[in-house]
């Protein structure tokens, strides 16, 4: 969530966040991004919602 944050405010966007469930849902620069509900995140998947968010932004 760190890196997101960081990523939105490189990008003078806001992270906003719209619900929460099996899996969080936060709006990025319209988009929405689904964050797994887990303590640890694998890398394979903390790359892939970075990538589709910095991908959002451009």
């Amino acid at each position: 969530m760190n890196h997101l944050r960081e990523v939105a405010n490189e990008a003078g966007t806001e992270l906003v966040f719209l619900r929460e469930g099996k899996h969080d849902v936060w709006s990025l620069g319209g988009e929405r991004l689904y964050i797994p509900r887990h303590r640890k995140i694998s890398e394979g998947v903390a790359a892939s919602i970075m990538k589709r968010a910095r991908s959002t932004l451009r």
